[in-house]
């Protein structure tokens, strides 16, 4: 069954999959889903760099290429501070 995510869990797993390098290629992604939103919003936010975000704007699919992104300083605090405590 599916699993509606916030904003907050679905940017931890962005980041975090960022700084495994997990993403190997570019995609194809309609612009009005989370992951272009939430990748959207880390490039404008900074936590991110070295990442192609296209515009999305009145298109059905856009481009999102993170395989050179990397964690800024201020991506790898956020994921610090949302780190799960055990």
């Amino acid at each position: 069954m599916a699993h509606n995510v916030s904003r907050t869990e679905e940017l931890i797993g962005i980041l975090t999959d960022v700084s495994r390098h997990r993403f190997r290629q570019a995609r194809s992604i309609n612009p009005e889903s989370m992951l272009y939103q939430t990748t959207h919003y880390a490039v404008q936010e900074k936590l991110i760099t070295d990442a192609f975000v296209e515009d999305g704007t009145n298109k059905p699919i856009a481009s999102i290429d993170l395989h050179q992104a990397s964690l800024t300083k201020a991506g790898e605090e956020f994921l610090a501070a949302h780190q799960p405590t055990a």
